[in-house]
Parts: structure tokens; C-alpha cells; sequence
């Protein structure tokens, strides 16, 4: 059997190329013959060094693209890489190949997914954001700061300026997912549908239905620990993630200010400035590498994930109890199916952020947290083995009647 992976990028910038590049460096060492897609000129060393296909497109999206004939083209989808994606994939028997599609809207747009599909191949879409249900991939209403509860694709989905932009910033994301959606149905004509949580799956279900062969893999960790964490014996709360007003960045620093916790926020974004200049106590360290995260987890009371879009996992979440950090998320996030609340670690509805820190100042609270965080989590083991080991068989079902 082969697979080929399809993401938009062949370098970490996320979390979807990060699970896309470890599937496919796992799957090499197991004997697979492995492709990858990307839409950028560089390669990370895992992919060149491992004996992977890759072709690199290097291409444009449309907010991207300067010229004004391909700019209106990229309105159906990236055309331009047609050709090319086509010569690659007659390399590959349609028989014995998957096709798992990462992420795609963008520079690579749907017509990757399409091109394989009208070729015979099978393929297996792996749902990271809500892009198969929503134009803006987050079905979530930024002018309003809610979630999003509109009917895809329906007159207010159209006409709601939900990404506090012009409209005519919507518009080529509309044109976009009409064209993946209704025209070349891909979600419809994969053979799979990959989901990374219940509450991602449930999500999705509200507004759309992608059919029957529908499957949930477990996460991947970066850390796996053989110590736990005595959470018990630090002080900070740690964010992880971008800032911006949907992942809960002034929840966190409100709710940490008002009950004199100590506040570290790992990332960067368009909030960063004005934060820092009204909570100075806090410590902004912007976007750091893994082992500079690890150290902040060693010192960590506990990480807190106070979502207010329904995010899809959050596999920081994953990490930090993985090490024995409990975590305080809200019940907007995908992860909150690991804990249990109050015993491996606290779930809170919006508005009750400072209850849960005001529960965690008990060090025997938070070893309690952090132990029985760590003992779950050595359970479930969410290692690239099983990740790859639960692949397979999806693999399999897909292409039935091929010798393995």
C-alpha cells in the first residue's frame, strides 16, 4: 500500500502539518511507500531525509496572488498546480493508494482532493478545523464573539461579515468552499472521514452530515515523560496559543490578575501590545520552540485553555498532562475529553474561570490533579505508534481486496 499526505505546507507551522509530517516519516520506517503534497518551497529535514516523494508547488493563494487573471481563477480553486499534481500521482497505482488530505483551502485548494478523486484514487480527509462545514474553517462569529449556529452557505452565512472584515474579504473563501462542497463534492467522495475529537465530531454534525465512514484516531504527544511533574510545587498558569480575542487570552489574564496568580502566555498575535501594556505582571515569552515549552510545563501549577471557539483539541493539552501539568480548560475544547473535572483536572462553563483558580491554590488539590493527570495519561499512551497503528485500518477499509 501507499499513502501520499496533502498539506499545505511541508514545514511545521501548525498543528495539522506537525500530525501530517510525523504520519508520514512513522509510515516510512514501517516499510510504506510515502508521498507528500505541499504547497511551499521548503521541506522539513524529517521528509528529505527519509526517503519521501515529496513535490513542493510552491504556489500562491488567492490573497496571495498579485495577478489579477489568476486571482479571479483561484476563485473555483489553484488551477495553476494542476498539471503538475497530475504528472505526480500517475506515479502511484490508484489501487493500492491512499490519498490523506491534511489541510488544502489555501494555497493548494480543493482541487488536489478533486484531481485524485476524478483519478481513482481513494481518499481520506482528516477534519483539523471546521473547513468541511464552514466557508472560514471556524464557525465562529468574530464580530459578534460568539460561536457561529448559522446554516452554512445559507443567506445569513453569506451576508455575515463574521471575520469583523469586508465582506469581500469572505468572498473568495464562499467561492472556495461552494466549489468543494457542491460542485466537486469531495468530502462526499472520500472513502473517510478523519476526526480528532468528539467534540470537533459533534460539531461538524450540527451542520452537516459527511456520511457514514466517519472514524476518531487518537492524539499524538511530543512528550512522552517517565516523571511527573510536581506541579504542586510551582506557581504559574500557562497559556499556550495565538492572541486573539476566540482562543480566551483576556479570560485567562483577567481571571489570573483578579486572583493574584502568576500569568506566563506562550505565543504571539495581533492582542499581544495592548495585553502586555494592561496586565505588566504577566511574562510574555511569544512563540517559542518545543524544548523552551517543556520548560515552561516543568514549571507549571497548571496550563490553562479558556476557548471560547469550539476548538477542535488542543494537543498542548495533551502534552502538559502527559507530564503530570493539570489543565483548566473550558468546555470549549476538543481535550476536555480526557479529564475528568476535579479529577485529573477542571473543565468550567464561561464565567467561571476564577472558581477553578481559586480551587487550584490547595497544593494537595493539585498534586491530587496532577497525579491522576499523569496515571490517565500513561494509560492512553498518545504515542505516533498508536496514532499510525489506528491509521491503518482506515487505510485498509478504504481500498478492500488489496494484499497488505
Amino acid at each position: 500500500m501507499n499513502i501520499i499526505m496533502v498539506c499545505e505546507s511541508a514545514l511545521v507551522s501548525g498543528g495539522a502539518e506537525k500530525v501530517a509530517i510525523q504520519e508520514t516519516v512513522e509510515l516510512t520506517k514501517r516499510g510504506y511507500r510515502v508521498g507528500y503534497i505541499a504547497g511551499n518551497d521548503l521541506a522539513d529535514h524529517r521528509l528529505t531525509g527519509s526517503g519521501v516523494e515529496v513535490l513542493l508547488l510552491d504556489t500562491k493563494s488567492f490573497f496571495e496572488e498579485t495577478d489579477r487573471a489568476r486571482k479571479v481563477e483561484k476563485l473555483r480553486g489553484n488551477f495553476d498546480i494542476e498539471p503538475a499534481v497530475v504528472e505526480f500521482l500517475s506515479s502511484f497505482e490508484p489501487g493500492d493508494t491512499i490519498i490523506h488530505l491534511h489541510t488544502f483551502r489555501l494555497r493548494l485548494s480543493g482541487i488536489v482532493a478533486h484531481i485524485a478523486q476524478e483519478m481513482g484514487f481513494a481518499t481520506v480527509i482528516h477534519v483539523h478545523d471546521y473547513s468541511a462545514i464552514c466557508p472560514t474553517s471556524l464557525w465562529y462569529d468574530h464580530r459578534m464573539g460568539v460561536n457561529c449556529s448559522r446554516r452554512p452557505m445559507s443567506f445569513g452565512c453569506i451576508t455575515c461579515e463574521c471575520q469583523n472584515q469586508s465582506w469581500k474579504y469572505k468572498l473568495p473563501k464562499l467561492s472556495s468552499f461552494f466549489w468543494n462542497l457542491s460542485v466537486w463534492k469531495i468530502y462526499r467522495n472520500a472513502k473517510a472521514i478523519i476526526h480528532i475529537s468528539r467534540l470537533e465530531r459533534e460539531t461538524v454534525a450540527l451542520a452537516g452530515d459527511l456520511g457514514e465512514n466517519e472514524y476518531q484516531v487518537p492524539p499524538i504527544s511530543s512528550y512522552q515523560s517517565l516523571k511527573r511533574v510536581e506541579a504542586e510545587q510551582n506557581e504559574s498558569y500557562v497559556f499556550v496559543g495565538r492572541l486573539t480575542h476566540e482562543k480566551g487570552i483576556e479570560v485567562f489574564l483577567e481571571a489570573t490578575y483578579q486572583n493574584g496568580k502568576r500569568a506566563v502566555v506562550v505565543g504571539d498575535g495581533p492582542l499581544r501590545e495592548a495585553l502586555s501594556a494592561k496586565f505588566p505582571l504577566a511574562r510574555f515569552t511569544g512563540w517559542i520552540d518545543e524544548t523552551a515549552i517543556l520548560n515552561e510545563f516543568k514549571q507549571a501549577r497548571a496550563l490553562v485553555v479558556p476557548s471560547l471557539w469550539r476548538e477542535t483539541l488542543c494537543l498542548s493539552v495533551i502534552d502538559a498532562m502527559q507530564m503530570g501539568v493539570p489543565c483548566i480548560v473550558s468546555e470549549h475544547v476538543g481535550a476536555k475529553e480526557f479529564i475528568t473535572t476535579g479529577e485529573n483536572g477542571l473543565i468550567f462553563v464561561d464565567g467561571t474561570l476564577s472558581d477553578c483558580l481559586e480551587k487550584s491554590s490547595s497544593d494537595p488539590f493539585i498534586r491530587n490533579l496532577s497525579e491522576n493527570a499523569f496515571a490517565s495519561l500513561q494509560k492512553v499512551q498518545p504515542s505516533i505508534k498508536n496514532h499510525v497503528d489506528a491509521l491503518i485500518p482506515i487505510y485498509e477499509g478504504c481500498v478492500p481486496g488489496v494484499a497488505y
